[in-house]
């Protein structure tokens, strides 16, 4: 009467394929080095957390598996929106080094991604813990 508990990364290829340590009930259980995992476990209740390599960074849920259930949880990063932001700005750096901006623009570029980079900051201090948003069905 053993339960299944599938846990999916739901980030890009890239990003999918960078390891994660899965940890239940505070133990670590191993390292997730594929996009997709399957574990058999006892039915009860757990802790499941997704923590990445760098331990700073992580997100837990406690799950309840009855017996004989096949249990889903798929996590990704809240990174999109600083993604797309910070692909913009390398763009932008590219072609600050081939173009020359005028006085004023380049001090309001360096103030605006200086910034930003601040304010990236102290989001993931303050999402360190919640690091990646967890579903389970």
């Amino acid at each position: 009467m053993n339960s299944k508990l599938v846990i999916r990364c739901k980030m890009g290829k890239m990003m999918s394929r960078l390891p994660r340590k899965i940890w239940v009930s505070g133990q670590c259980i191993g390292v997730m080095q594929q996009p997709e995992v399957s574990i058999l476990m006892p039915p009860g209740v757990y802790q499941i957390t997704i923590q990445s390599m760098i331990s700073y960074f992580s997100a837990s849920e406690t799950i309840q598996l009855l017996p004989d259930e096949t249990k889903s949880l798929e996590f990704r990063d809240r990174e999109r929106g600083w993604d797309i932001l910070f692909g913009i700005d390398i763009v932008l750096w590219i072609v600050k080094r081939f173009l020359h901006l005028a006085a004023p623009w380049t001090w309001i570029y360096e103030i605006f991604t200086n910034g930003y980079f601040v304010l990236w900051l102290l989001y993931e201090w303050r999402i360190r813990e919640k690091y990646y948003a967890i579903k389970v069905t």
